[in-house]
């Protein structure tokens, strides 16, 4: 294994193959992985390139510095989110896909694309449902064909955003879709075109035929296709492994971290993994997480501290200074998952690999 103090290993044929699952369940849509965040802390450059030999169409970042990182990926980028007024002449003069959530927005991207000139490729996006940004629905009509008045400015995407795709209940993201049709079929008639629409992430391109069949021809997956809420053949491509950097006998009474949240009611043995909250080791894992070494589960004692986390190894028949600790993943027949994390921190996946922490090496492998 290798010796940096944290490692997070990242399965890029793992990466494809879910790439490719998630493909075959929207044949009829091309596919624009989201590397917001540099790929969820996975590497944008790494992951991207990997996505991009899979088949990418496209990709979708959050920001305009996300977008400008992946622009020599040599795929066009499109941000999903806000731009705000400040970062539109950058964006105009890297032909990213700009996103307009209001006639005001449009506007001041027109202006730029004049003074600069050039057309920028728009994605106009409505708000179905999610209730955060977008041009409402029930306006969307007017506001689109107002921007369609607006010079150098051409319609790449009509998008939206599901409020709850990954609940068991589909009924509201049906109701999302049939408004965004409403507002596609209503400005069809008025002779305004898109070429692309898209309101499916990873959890709809799976779970919901009519978000990857007409009008739709294009999918975001995101979370999904690193391994989230994996029920399918989406599988976890992330492993976090550290070493056990110590080994100590803790006598009855005696406690352990901060706080002293945990007190020994006997002898035990422990373990000092060479990682803590600052590698993204969940400080929600305080006396109830588990670490594998050697393949046995053993349970996290004590409050995650910073650079290191605490586990009992007394049932272990032999625990060593420089043994492989798995945070994440698999080591013989056992695993932790993303999943049981998020259980533990009342979250999900997206935000646990996020908190992956800048110190901890990133390696990759096929």
């Amino acid at each position: 294994m290798d010796r940096a103090r944290c490692i997070c290993r990242i399965d890029l044929a793992q990466l494809e193959r879910n790439f490719r699952f998630i493909q075959s369940c929207a044949p009829s849509c091309r596919v624009m992985p989201v590397l917001k965040y540099n790929a969820y802390g996975m590497g944008v450059h790494a992951v991207g390139a990997a996505l991009k030999a899979a088949g990418a169409y496209r990709f979708a970042a959050a920001t305009l510095d996300e977008a400008l990182e992946l622009a020599p990926q040599g795929l066009d980028v499109q941000i999903l989110g806000i731009l705000p007024p400040w970062e539109i002449a950058a964006a105009v003069a890297a032909d990213i896909i700009c996103p307009a959530e209001s006639l005001e927005t449009a506007a001041l991207i027109s202006a730029e694309a004049v003074r600069q000139n050039k057309t920028v490729r728009l994605a106009v996006k409505i708000d179905t449902g999610m209730g955060r940004v977008g041009i409402p629905a029930h306006c969307a009509v007017e506001t689109v064909k107002a921007i369609a008045q607006l010079p150098a400015l051409s319609f790449d995407s009509l998008y939206a955003h599901f409020a709850a795709a990954s609940q068991p209940d589909t009924e509201f993201c049906l109701l999302q879709i049939e408004r965004f049709k409403q507002v596609k079929s209503a400005l069809d008639a008025e002779g305004i075109f898109f070429k692309h629409c898209h309101h499916a992430a990873g959890d709809a391109s799976v779970k919901i035929p009519q978000a990857v069949q007409e009008p739709f021809n294009l999918i975001r997956p995101g979370g999904r296709l690193y391994g989230v809420n994996f029920t399918d053949s989406c599988k976890q491509v992330v492993e976090l492994k550290a070493h056990v950097g110590a080994v100590r006998s803790i006598p009855a009474g005696e406690s352990v971290g901060y706080n002293r949240m945990f007190i020994a009611g006997k002898p035990v043995r422990t373990a000092v993994i060479t990682a803590g909250y600052a590698d993204g080791v969940p400080l929600a894992l305080t006396n109830k997480g588990r670490v594998l070494i050697r393949g046995k589960s053993c349970p996290v004692i004590g409050r995650v501290s910073m650079d290191y986390t605490v586990v009992d190894v007394t049932h272990l028949e032999t625990v060593s200074a420089g043994d492989e600790a798995v945070l994440l993943g698999r080591q013989g027949d056992n695993a932790v998952t993303v999943e049981e994390w998020g259980l533990n921190k009342n979250t999900h996946g997206h935000d646990i690999w996020c908190a992956i922490g800048n110190r901890v090496k990133r390696e990759y492998i096929w």
